[in-house]
């Protein structure tokens, strides 16, 4: 899960310098052709509704400052990924009533234009580089609206519009003339996917047989306290060997069920791929540690994780794993 101080968290301390929630601009507007009634107050933080909020996995409520006319900062709000986000971003929304675009980007660069939601957003150059977007468009000779993001940990440069992109029809179904009812759709990473897929009905318990275990010369297998767990919905199995705190360490099975593999904790060492007929589980010994651990996706947001190890000697710690992994695989659902 991202937890870092994002460049544009960091950008959005120096705007909240300037201080305050919103700004009312006094003066009657004119409408613009096509577009209804012009905005008289900037509210950036009003621009994602709750839903469209819940939708792209950020908090509410966002941190929204006022803005600095003078020195050509408009208003704007910074939502935060959640806590559940695998990989999530933070999203700034800039609103703009009394400051020209090109002003504001004092010479930037204009680049990729897209069909939104009714507009043109348009990417311009970010002064923090090619990881963070830059997303605007244009609502009127002193009006637009910007979206910032960046890309998630470890992800291309070429994702960092992403979510800035996947917000656009939301912040678009707000202003004046854009498309109502917009389907949102958060980039993935960005938002925890729900429980689904072969993994749902499987009693991880079931994977290895008493008799099976006894051969292995491990106890039958326990049921994990899914307080024990790092998500709820996941479901594991242990069982116990029989040399207490030292030797040979207990093996375990957690079922990831909304969990992609790229985003299960705990897998450190080099990764070794083993065929099982025909699933491609990872498997990696961590010679600090002398701990083992193996991984399989059964779909693209669920996995099978197995661990075990050797309290003494790192050579053996893969050895029950390797040994109980073809029995377990075998047992698992059609589904990878």
């Amino acid at each position: 899960m991202n937890r870092r101080r994002t460049p544009i968290a960091a950008l959005f301390a120096v705007v909240l310098l300037l201080g305050g929630c919103s700004e009312t601009i006094s003066g009657t507007a004119s409408p613009v052709p096509g577009q209804g009634p012009v905005l008289t107050k900037a509210a950036p933080c009003s621009l994602l509704t709750p839903e469209h909020a819940d939708a792209l996995a950020l908090k509410l409520p966002g941190v929204e400052t006022k803005g600095n006319k003078a020195q050509l900062v408009p208003p704007m709000c910074l939502l935060s990924e959640r806590d559940d986000s695998p990989r999530g971003v933070s999203l700034s929304i800039t609103q703009s009533v009394d400051i020209p675009l090109n002003d504001f980007y004092a010479g930037a660069q204009p680049g990729e234009k897209f069909g939104i939601g009714g507009f043109t957003w348009t990417r311009y150059a970010s002064p923090l580089g090619p990881t963070a977007c830059s997303l605007s468009t244009e609502l009127g000779p002193s009006s637009f609206v910007e979206l910032g993001s960046e890309t998630q940990t470890g992800a291309p440069e070429a994702t960092a519009c992403d979510l800035a992109l996947a917000a656009a029809p939301a912040i678009a179904s707000r202003l004046p003339g854009g498309e109502p009812n917009p389907k949102i759709v958060a980039p993935p990473g960005q938002k925890k996917p729900e429980p689904s897929g072969p993994l749902l009905q499987v009693d991880p318990c079931t994977l290895l047989k008493p008799d099976e275990a006894a051969k292995l010369a491990i106890a039958p297998g326990t049921p994990v306290d899914p307080a024990a767990l790092a998500n709820p919905e996941d479901k594991g199995c242990q069982w116990k060997d029989s040399d207490g705190d030292k030797g040979q360490r207990p093996l375990d099975v957690t079922l990831f069920v909304s969990t992609a593999v790229a985003d299960v904790a705990g897998l450190e060492g080099t990764p070794e791929e083993t065929d099982l007929g025909g699933r491609k589980w990872t498997v990696r010994s961590d010679a600090a540690t002398k701990y083992c651990t193996a991984a399989l996706p059964m779909s693209a947001t669920s996995t099978v994780k197995v661990s075990s190890g050797h309290w003494d000697d790192g050579a053996k710690a893969c050895d029950l794993l390797r040994a109980a992994l073809p029995t377990v695989s075998a047992a698992l659902p059609a589904g990878s």
